[in-house]
């Protein structure tokens, strides 16, 4: 049977495609996919540990011997996860696609902000008797420019958050 076929694999590749697998045990990834609202009962977590110990077995996380203790076995990803994820983690690529798309309106709202500012000073001589108002609605859209600036940093460490995760 097919990897993907297996109960609990979209749980855990989902899982698997938001995190980084670092000296984790079963009940390390277990936890994380309760948190996608699935029932904690024993069928799932034995679901969950027998499509660990397969993905260890096909070499897409490595055993870490030396934090192993006790049965206690801990689990690393490797190079080979990668392609795992390039296989399976489509919904990750779907989301940084979607950041990605925002990100990039409000980077064409800045420029048209910026624009419009240039528009708005040249105005500013030739309607010398609104100047002031002119003024006000510059501040307006300057105000604008700092917030879209600081979500645009805010994505940026999202999609840098989400590229590291």
């Amino acid at each position: 049977m097919e990897i993907q076929n297996l109960p609990m694999f979209r749980e855990l590749s989902s899982v698997l495609c938001s995190y980084k697998i670092e000296s984790w045990q079963t009940k390390d990834f277990w936890e994380k996919v309760k948190l996608l609202n699935v029932a904690d009962n024993n069928i799932n977590y034995q679901s969950v540990y027998r499509l660990i110990v397969r993905l260890s077995n096909e070499g897409y996380l490595d055993v870490d011997i030396v934090k192993s203790k006790y049965n206690l076995t801990k689990y690393n990803e490797n190079n080979k996860l990668q392609e795992f994820r390039s296989s399976f983690c489509f919904g990750s690529l779907t989301i940084l696609k979607k950041i990605s798309t925002e990100k990039l309106k409000f980077e064409s709202e800045l420029i048209k902000l910026e624009e419009e500012i240039t528009a708005l000073e040249e105005l500013k001589d030739q309607f010398s008797d609104i100047q002031t108002k002119i003024e006000q609605l510059i501040h307006l859209k300057i105000h604008r420019i700092k917030y879209l600036e600081i979500k645009v940093r805010a994505i940026v460490s999202l999609i840098n958050y989400l590229s590291k995760a």
